[in-house]
């Protein structure tokens, strides 16, 4: 087997000096040599298109990666070695730009360095290779191993940003693809496929203002906004009967800036509900709040002549 691996840096390739952790691109080929410590039939060929903690990441560092992977041509599978900060956003991107491409990519991180004995990315690392063994799927995922639990391959597009103070990966409603233990493959008979339109030829323009609604926030000026993103409470509810908030949402309107809402279910017919037709809300689908943010940072376009 032949795969394609792109080293993006991030707490797996970490080395720490001076008591701060830093990428280190030596780690990266450690990476590769502990698989094939107990796993040698596997070809890799490695390429970075850029090193640094994936706090750091923009948009640019999204559509260069994205077309080293869309080159990536005549492998197996594709592994995009990267953080754990931002894995959701990198995959989301990656899975509505690649769609069901016929050659699976994975994407793998670790909570810790490689040389921390609590570390998960071999085992992550492992997991994707497994998967892309089976040639099962097809688009883009992430292989995660939870403390506490066997790796779990996760659709790119319903994957969940993280909760404060935790490392964990999930998926929506979980909704994971696959679970891997001891290189068997667990399908789960659960799992329903998303239906999105094709975004391969759209640009990504960005400009989208995601604001998670609290009590008594303050709403900011709508500068250089192009769409913004609401998300409610649990019960998927706005605070529609607040001056503050219906003059965010008037000044939206006069701007001819779109309004969306994720988080909200059938079922739940609050009062403050009946408020979003007339402020201009829209309803968005139950998704993933990470590939709703992402999503409505694309355009219509061909990114090729962009």
């Amino acid at each position: 087997m032949r795969l394609r691996v792109f080293f993006t840096g991030g707490t797996i390739a970490c080395s720490t000096i001076n008591g701060e952790m830093s990428p280190d691109r030596s780690n990266s080929f450690a990476l590769l040599e502990q698989y094939s410590a107990v796993d040698s039939s596997v070809e890799f060929d490695t390429a970075t298109p850029y090193f640094i903690l994936s706090e750091n990441l923009g948009a640019e560092h999204w559509e260069r990666l994205y077309e080293c992977v869309k080159n990536a041509r005549g492998y197996d599978g594709v592994i995009v070695v990267h953080g754990t900060d931002t894995l959701p956003y990198t995959a989301v991107y990656l899975g509505l730009k690649c769609g069901l491409c016929e050659t699976p990519v994975v994407l793998v991180s670790a909570a810790y360095p490689l040389s921390d004995n609590r570390s998960n990315g071999l085992d992550n690392f492992r997991g994707a290779v497994d998967f892309i063994r089976a040639q099962r799927g097809r688009g883009v995922f992430a292989a995660y191993k939870n403390r506490g639990e066997n790796v779990k391959v996760h659709r790119a597009a319903k994957l969940l940003p993280h909760a404060p103070f935790s490392d964990r990966v999930d998926s929506l409603n979980g909704q994971f693809f696959a679970e891997i233990a001891d290189g068997r493959i667990r399908w789960n008979p659960s799992y329903s496929e998303d239906d999105f339109c094709d975004f391969s030829s759209c640009v990504y323009r960005g400009g989208v203002l995601w604001l998670r609604v609290y009590p008594a926030m303050l709403f900011p000026a709508l500068v250089h906004t192009r769409v913004v993103l609401l998300e409610g409470y649990h019960s998927g509810t706005l605070p529609t009967s607040r001056r503050d908030f219906r003059l965010f949402c008037e000044e939206a309107r006069a701007r001819n800036i779109p309004v969306y809402l994720t988080g909200s279910e059938e079922g739940f017919a609050y009062e403050s509900k009946r408020e979003y037709d007339a402020l201009g809300i829209r309803v968005l689908p139950p998704l993933s709040p990470v590939t709703a943010y992402v999503m409505l940072g694309f355009e219509p376009g061909d990114s090729t002549n962009d």
